[in-house]
């Protein structure tokens, strides 16, 4: 598959949906000057075991749906952003509430209906530092990410909305798109440290990574293999007397401060409609988790629409590579 032939039905491929609506952008290429895409997916999960450290415990199943919006647009051909924004909704059927923070009864949002809101922020920036497309090189791609809620929203209940926090990511991402050995194939992998908002003095800052192996088993059809993974630099284990051994205002805030490490693995699938259209889809397991919700299951489902601006080059050779460039930037979350 040449890179020239390839640019005109690589119409954005990849997908990372990872295990909540977590803002998923820093792929490793960036859209053209004055190209971008705006994305809408839906994502239904199901959380079937609690965990204290690494013991599965049945407290009774957590369920979410969201919806998100993502907006990615390059300035430049080597820099650009994304702006993300999703709605969550959530419910717990199970047995044991959480109390309300004042212990005045228990908190309606567990009390099995449905609740949702608009949760965090996403905003990143990034800059192609290589897209050595030409040489077959690695392109690496240094980014700079932060989440802030949207407002104050429920985080201490078993389908609390999100974690409320603040917080900084500075991050790398690296690919390789494949035209010989086997043609098609794309690795893409990216590492990010975030500085979370400290609770209560207990530090828990965190590291995320995700690899994604992709193969265009057609001119329209991406084909992927997803895994992402954290690990939480501080923060506390959850223990069956996790309530009777912290003091009440800690407690209250043990589901933002715990040490919630995972590895999550999936395949999904990406169709490219028309020129502009993309749908996309794709399915997650968490096959290792410590403390937290386990994810049984996550599908995700979405459609992307690229778009071309004003200041868009117009140039053969400049809309070869930025096509390119189009095509393997972020289309989900």
């Amino acid at each position: 598959m040449s890179a020239v032939k390839g640019v005109r039905t690589l119409l954005g491929a990849l997908v990372l949906v990872g295990a909540g609506a977590s803002h998923a952008s820093a792929q490793a290429w960036v859209p053209a000057q004055g190209e971008g895409t705006v994305s809408f997916m839906f994502q239904d999960q199901y959380f079937k075991y609690h965990l204290f450290g690494t013991t599965q415990v049945d407290a009774g199943p957590i369920y979410s749906k969201s919806m998100l919006m993502d907006v990615t647009y390059g300035v430049t051909d080597k820099f650009a952003f994304s702006l993300a924004l999703p709605v969550v909704f959530t419910k717990y059927t199970g047995p044991s509430p959480h109390p309300l923070a004042d212990q005045s009864g228990p908190n309606p949002i567990d009390l099995g209906t449905w609740n949702g809101t608009a949760q965090d922020f996403r905003f990143d920036v990034r800059y192609n530092v290589t897209r050595n497309l030409g040489n077959k090189g690695i392109v690496l791609t240094p980014f700079v990410g932060s989440i802030m809620p949207s407002h104050d929203y429920p985080y201490f209940a078993h389908a609390g909305f999100g974690r409320d926090l603040r917080e900084l990511q500075l991050g790398l991402s690296a690919a390789k798109l494949f035209e010989h050995g086997v043609p098609g194939l794309l690795l893409q992998g990216r590492y990010s440290y975030g500085f979370v908002e400290e609770v209560e003095n207990i530090p828990h800052n965190r590291s995320f990574a995700s690899f994604e192996v992709g193969y265009f088993a057609t001119p329209s059809l991406r084909l992927l293999g997803l895994s992402t993974g954290q690990i939480t630099h501080g923060g506390i284990d959850a223990t069956p007397t996790l309530r009777a051994t912290l003091p009440w205002d800690v407690f209250t805030h043990h589901d933002q401060i715990q040490r919630e490490n995972m590895m999550n693995l999936g395949a999904g699938a990406s169709y490219a409609l028309s020129d502009r259209f993309d749908v996309f889809g794709s399915f997650m397991h968490t096959v290792y988790q410590r403390n937290g919700h386990e994810l049984d299951r996550g599908i995700s489902v979405g459609v992307s629409w690229s778009f071309t601006t004003p200041r868009a080059r117009r140039s053969v050779g400049a809309t070869a590579e930025n096509s390119l460039a189009k095509c393997l930037c972020e289309k989900g979350k």
